[in-house]
């Protein structure tokens, strides 16, 4: 394609980013669609995030996709509470910002487990972030209760506020956690890699217990390996990713784009 001024500019900013498989699935739907645009990996290392978003806004950047560490700075950005991981501009230079992430999952949860909603009751997340807090907000009113665990307690306290139905754990907690919880989601950079991750208690899982990990790099992370192991069915990373990014896509271009054709692509790209 012919790159012009007035080719549209999305990306996806965070630290790290050079991991990311957003630009092959965004820039893969572009050529779908004939699209005037580029989707790109921009490191985002910054004490002041909040200022060098505003900034890109004003570059004529039309979306933005935001990841670790960057959703909340993100969201007092776009004036919304919480943490987002999607930004829009419209042609007038107003912002608005989107959490995509927790019905992503969703879109992914039913997608590898279409009955789910009869099997959870109880949901286990790990990690108070940007994305743990979407998965959690989603999933809240589908099931009976929802635990986030952190490594820093006050960020599951934070985590959990304004969620009727949700409790925070201590990390100590975890083995109490596993073992209780219908669906377990991994929600952070654990395990990710260059990312060493704890021994997982999945001994202690219930034996119809699903367990997912948002990390797709690698896609078989010791989690699911080991969650595998136990005959339990599990849920890679990709999903969310490409679920999440649809919905993106369509807020930014009105179009629905086509899921399989973003699945073969990333695979193919993880493939050894």
């Amino acid at each position: 394609m012919s790159i012009t001024a007035k080719t549209k500019l999305l990306a996806v900013i965070g630290d790290p980013v050079g991991h990311s498989l957003s630009p092959i699935m965004h820039n893969g739907w572009i050529a779908d669609h004939g699209l005037d645009a580029v989707y790109v990996a921009l490191p985002l290392r910054s004490d002041d995030p909040e200022s060098a978003m505003r900034a890109l806004g004003q570059f004529g950047v039309k979306g933005l996709n935001v990841t670790v560490p960057h959703k909340e700075a993100a969201a007092r950005v776009a004036g919304v509470a919480g943490a987002i991981n999607v930004m829009c501009w419209s042609e007038e230079g107003a912002l608005t910002g989107f959490n995509t992430d927790g019905l992503g999952f969703m879109h992914a949860l039913s997608e590898a487990a279409p009955d789910w909603r009869m099997r959870v009751k109880r949901v286990l997340i790990v990690g108070a972030g940007g994305a743990g807090r979407g998965i959690a907000q989603a999933l809240s009113p589908h099931v009976d209760t929802v635990h986030i665990v952190n490594r820093t307690f006050a960020r599951a306290e934070e985590a959990v506020a304004g969620i009727s139905n949700a409790r925070a754990l201590k990390w100590e907690d975890l083995e109490r956690g596993f073992g209780a919880a219908d669906l377990i989601v991994q929600a952070t950079i654990l395990g990710m890699e260059g990312h060493a991750a704890p021994d997982w208690p999945v001994g202690l899982c219930r034996a119809g217990a699903i367990v997912a990990d948002i990390v797709y790099r690698p896609l078989e992370t010791d989690l699911l390996c080991a969650a595998r192991a136990r005959g339990l069915l599990v849920i890679d990373g990709l999903g969310m990713l490409i679920h999440q990014g649809a919905l993106a896509f369509e807020l930014w271009f009105g179009i629905r784009p086509d899921i399989a054709k973003a699945r073969e692509r990333l695979l193919a790209a993880l493939a050894p």
